[in-house]
């Protein structure tokens, strides 16, 4: 908590150095917006937006004497025909002018997704003050809900919505998208748009955030999901494994053998043969640490070692595979494959492919090799079982 305050303060002070000399009366003129949700309204020519503004009063006060009613943030809620409009209408709520350059997550509901972003996207890219660099999410229920579950451990839930999204980059479960890298997909000839999905969570009494899997569009309208596996599926093939757990059976299937990933490597090369055949070509570097086994097999020996390194090298394939099963059947091309081969065969793209590149993408063939290699067992050799005679 001490945290996000230090950040406010250092945010209230780069919007002095970035206006120039601000005094006190301007500067209260200004409400800090960290996250904006946008729903369906009952209107259905019109939008709910809702805008997470901060309380700089209460900030770093939760716990310490403050008001314990009062908030650190709240969120303010109007409808509009757009996002300007919504935007300009809050300030009749809040008399001040918002400050979006900090907004650190932009969030729509699964309804407004199905229904089409276009419309709604535009401001964001368009305005001056925007950060191409926040954070796009599909909440599975109300995008205003998402922005009100309170954790436990940050004052403000969009910020704690950006730390959990960044968190969970390392897993390698989910990718981060930005505002840039989904404008970029949309924009593309082929590449289909991803974005995280979040829900909200009960646990007792109190309301959290979730991040499971990726929604899936084809142009602007949300079509379908990937879950975790397919996700990262999707990730090795783009280069986007930084870190995370494999768990893999064990030679004699007595259990599973979990390693840590230390470091990933992905790269692609597109081929069409002389038969028109696409064969994707997909190379996988993998380095790995051995942190975990459930089993009394002795693990740490190199002709073990070599049966472990395929056994990952399996997964890392199922894994590549059920992710384009998944987008194929809706012709969604999640990993670029279309551009890398626009880019390499230029005018058997814009003469044979790019027209019906979405049927053409489900006939796609693949050479995945995989290379896995177990560099660590850290400090055991030898399973804890059998240093207990279990």
């Amino acid at each position: 908590m001490k945290n996000t305050a230090v950040k406010i303060a250092t945010i209230l002070l780069m919007i002095t150095l970035l206006f120039g000399c601000l005094d006190g009366r301007e500067l209260s003129e200004l409400e800090i917006v960290v996250g904006i949700g946008i729903d369906s309204a009952d209107d259905p020519d019109s939008i709910k937006l809702t805008a997470q503004v901060v309380n700089v009063s209460q900030l770093g006060l939760s716990g310490s004497g403050g008001d314990p009613d009062s908030k650190p943030y709240w969120n303010a809620a109007t409808t509009g025909t757009t996002i300007f409009e919504a935007i300009r209408q809050i300030t009749y709520k809040t008399g001040n002018r918002l400050f979006v350059p900090h907004c650190e997550v932009v969030i729509y509901s699964k309804d407004v997704a199905k229904q089409g972003l276009y419309k709604h996207l535009d401001f964001f890219l368009r305005a001056i003050e925007m950060r191409l660099t926040s954070f796009i999410l599909i909440a599975e229920g109300k995008a205003g809900e998402v922005l009100d579950a309170k954790p436990q451990t940050e004052e403000l839930p969009a910020v704690n919505i950006y730390n959990l999204v960044k968190s969970y980059g390392f897993t390698s479960h989910l990718y981060d998208v930005t505002l840039k890298e989904f404008s970029s997909r949309l924009i593309s000839e082929a590449t289909a748009p991803v974005a995280p999905l979040i829900k909200v969570v009960q646990e007792g009494e109190n309301k959290d955030v979730q991040v499971m899997g990726l929604a899936v569009f084809k142009e602007d309208k949300m079509i379908d999901e990937l879950n975790m596996d397919e996700t990262r599926g999707l990730l090795w093939v783009i280069n986007e494994v930084k870190s995370g757990v494999l768990i893999v059976p064990t030679p004699e299937e007595s259990g599973v053998a979990v390693f840590e990933i230390e470091t990933a490597k992905g790269k692609v090369k597109p081929e069409i043969t002389d038969d028109g055949k696409i064969i994707m070509h997909i190379d996988i570097k993998l380095q790995a640490n051995l942190s975990e086994q459930t089993t009394a097999e002795k693990l740490a020996r190199p002709e073990i070692f070599e049966k472990l390194q395929d056994n990952m090298s399996e997964v890392v394939v199922q894994e590549i595979m059920s992710a384009y099963e998944k987008s194929s059947k809706t012709g969604s091309d999640i990993f670029g494959f279309g551009d890398m081969i626009h880019k390499k065969y230029n005018k058997k793209w814009h003469e044979q492919l790019e027209e019906d590149w979405e049927e053409i993408y489900k006939t796609i063939e693949f050479d995945i090799k995989v290379d896995s290699k177990i560099t660590k067992t850290n400090l055991l050799k030898n399973p804890v079982t059998q240093k207990l005679g279990g």
